[in-house]
């Protein structure tokens, strides 16, 4: 049966959908929608099971949920060196994307699982009995946030940046529960429903107005910093700088000794949304600071797959920014200098119980400063005076002054995007969006004839996996990517 996969993900999805105490009483993974749904815990529990589930362990030490995926982005960019090749060896040399490898499957069912519980919420959060308007509006305001996030990142992966490929096939697109497949929308449909959810998300959570349980739930600031990240992409310089503005309204950025804390800890930094993790969640060897994290021993601790900051980057750093003088520790590995970055650092503290992060204020200022760069003219005081604050809270005295124009304000500010999101799972996505291409100048493993791969090389984006060819009677092999 065509329909086949996607049983199988609504199946999967149920049973990390709802909390113990639910599944007490509903033991079975074939919950019937009308005990779930007319109760708005029911709701909540599904939408918990979505965030649970991407921050899981999903049968392989590389398979880790979102974080797992921020990681690839990082390794499969210019400014994490890989002292061993070990885990995630094979996102490092950007050899990731047959239809059959396992990278590409596990990003398409991580998501696709949660659209499929996302939409069931959509399409049933109004039946909650016990429920105000505005608790159900919260409810639905967070599924479209959610499954937003869930199309953002797949089409990033399976598709050629948003400019200049509006027209090109994207992904399916499933706005409500169903087993039928469906053929692949167009790069811009699939944009216009990613907007479309998030526009809605924050007018509902305006109105309802109501405050979040926890970190990992999703709220206004981070509908708009979603807004903002999708806006870039676009190059809507405007809803970039608007949304990334109202995103970090209620935040202010991490001082140099938040900055230093470890980011492994969402109560000692200043987070816009994490993931946390207590010891009874911990994935132990399978998660992102066994595998970036240099002070634990974990993969990089241990020397297994010990992951560094790039010389090309280091040199580009000046003299006084903490994240240089005070974060990094200088080494050579194959042959080659690097530097230990203890930006990740959970000894002492989380050790594998370690926070996720996923979204951070100081993110937003610098989506916002590219935006103003861009728009340059008037806007260009304001793109200097966002990137002057971040340097403020960043270098020991004397801080340096802005002065670059132009397109150099545009540059200084995506380098400071490598250097102040470090390890945060935007380097690749940041590739593509600028149509760059890549440089292993450098790299020990760089995996690449002359280090070098082009701008928009279809090695970059990841094949439709086969289950979904073989089981989705509107996904033909001729529809695959080249």
């Amino acid at each position: 049966m065509k329909i086949k996969f996607l049983t199988y993900l609504l199946l999967a999805g149920l049973m990390v959908s709802c909390s113990d105490d639910f599944l007490e009483t509903s033991p079975s993974a074939s919950i019937s929608d009308d005990k779930v749904y007319t109760n708005i815990e029911g709701a909540k529990a599904v939408i918990d099971g979505v965030t649970r589930d991407w921050r899981d362990y999903h049968g392989y030490h590389d398979q880790f949920g979102v974080k797992a995926i921020d990681l690839v982005s990082d390794l499969m960019g210019e400014d994490i060196v890989v002292g061993r090749l070990h885990w995630f060896r094979y996102d490092y040399t950007i050899d990731n994307r047959e239809a059959t490898y396992r990278r590409p499957n596990y990003v398409w069912s991580l998501f696709y699982r949660g659209i499929r519980n996302l939409n069931e919420v959509i399409a049933h959060y109004d039946e909650a009995t016990n429920a105000t308007e505005e608790q159900k509006k919260h409810i639905k305001a967070q599924a479209l946030t959610l499954r937003a996030y869930a199309y953002f990142r797949l089409i990033q992966h399976f598709q050629q940046t948003y400019v200049g490929h509006q027209n090109d096939a994207g992904i399916p697109v499933y706005t409500e529960p169903t087993n039928d497949g469906k053929p692949r929308a167009t790069v811009q449909q699939v944009y216009d429903l990613i907007t479309s959810d998030l526009d809605e998300a924050i007018t509902l959570f305006t109105e309802a107005n109501i405050d979040r349980r926890d970190i990992s739930e999703v709220d206004l600031s981070v509908a708009h910093g979603i807004r903002a990240r999708v806006a870039l992409v676009m190059n809507d310089w405007n809803n970039a700088a608007s949304h990334a503005n109202d995103a970090r309204q209620a935040y202010s950025l991490n001082s140099i000794d938040q900055y230093k804390a470890g980011f492994d800890n969402k109560d000692e930094m200043v987070w816009m949304w994490g993931l946390p993790v207590n010891e009874e969640q911990s994935t132990i060897y399978a998660s992102f600071f066994s595998h970036l994290d240099m002070t634990i021993g974990g993969y990089a601790g241990l020397g297994y797959s010990p992951k560094y900051l790039c010389h090309t980057l280091f040199t580009q750093m000046q003299t006084g920014d903490i994240r240089r003088d005070e974060l990094l520790n200088p080494t050579v590995s194959g042959g080659v200098p690097v530097y230990i970055n203890y930006k990740f650092a959970a000894a002492g503290d989380k050790e594998f119980n370690a926070d996720y992060v996923m979204m951070r204020p100081e993110e937003m200022l610098l989506i916002a400063a590219e935006a103003y760069a861009r728009l340059g003219g008037a806007n260009e005081p304001t793109a200097q005076g966002l990137l002057q604050e971040l340097w403020n809270a960043r270098f020991r005295a004397p801080v340096p002054t802005v002065t670059e124009t132009g397109q150099a304000l545009i540059d200084r500010i995506l380098l400071e995007r490598r250097i102040e999101l470090w390890g945060e799972g935007f380097a690749f996505y940041d590739i593509m969006r600028l149509k760059k291409g890549l440089n292993r100048t450098n790299h020990i493993f760089p995996a690449i004839p002359g280090n070098v791969i082009p701008a928009e090389d279809p090695v970059f984006i990841y094949k439709i996996p086969q289950t979904e060819i073989d089981n989705n009677p509107l996904i033909a092999e001729s529809d695959q990517n080249p």
